[in-house]
């Protein structure tokens, strides 16, 4: 029988290697993309400055949190064989899908327990329209959290993409099984 370490394409290194890069990137798409575009948009000054000081220090443990507790066990998964292009992008869009389905459910869940309370009143939104009343998400609502669940989807992809290309190929080809 085969030593499992000198066969299997990636190491435990390259997995946990694997897991910090993605939650770099990660919180660069979903902190950084936001932050930095509104500095270079209304200029750098000390006030974007300090958001970002903040946003890496409580945000950067978040992210590295979520990724060794949700996305390692599906990246010891995906690194039992060589994984190409195609298969980090398919990945990355099915992590980012299931985060976006627990997301849904615990929000909406939270947001339902709140419409049942007759003594509670509220509602906001932005400038375009109402996003919540009462618990309930309206239809413009609906219409922000698809748009934003599908860019956080494109972000996991392109975070999978990154990953692979750093990364790379893997080392040795998969181990091949012998069925009697």
């Amino acid at each position: 029988m085969a030593d499992a370490g000198k066969t299997a394409p990636y190491s435990q290194r390259d997995i946990a290697c694997a897991v910090k890069l993605s939650a770099l990137l990660g919180w660069a798409g979903v902190i950084g993309v936001p932050v930095f575009s509104n500095a270079y948009r209304n200029g750098f000054d000390l006030n974007s400055l300090s958001l970002v000081f903040w946003y890496a220090l409580f945000g950067l443990p978040i992210s590295l949190f979520i990724c060794w507790l949700v996305v390692k066990p599906f990246l010891r998964i995906l690194m039992r064989r060589t994984v190409s292009y195609v298969r980090a992008a398919f990945w990355g869009a099915r992590i980012g899908f299931g985060l976006v389905a627990v997301w849904v459910a615990i929000s909406r869940y939270r947001g339902w327990r709140k419409s049942q309370n007759p003594d509670t009143r509220f509602g906001f939104g932005d400038a375009n329209g109402t996003i919540e009343e009462n618990g309930i998400l309206t239809d413009y609502g609906w219409w922000r959290f698809a748009e934003n669940s599908f860019q956080f989807i494109l972000i996991c992809v392109l975070a999978a993409l990154i990953v692979r290309l750093i990364i790379g190929p893997g080392k040795y080809p998969p181990p091949i099984k012998v069925h009697p």
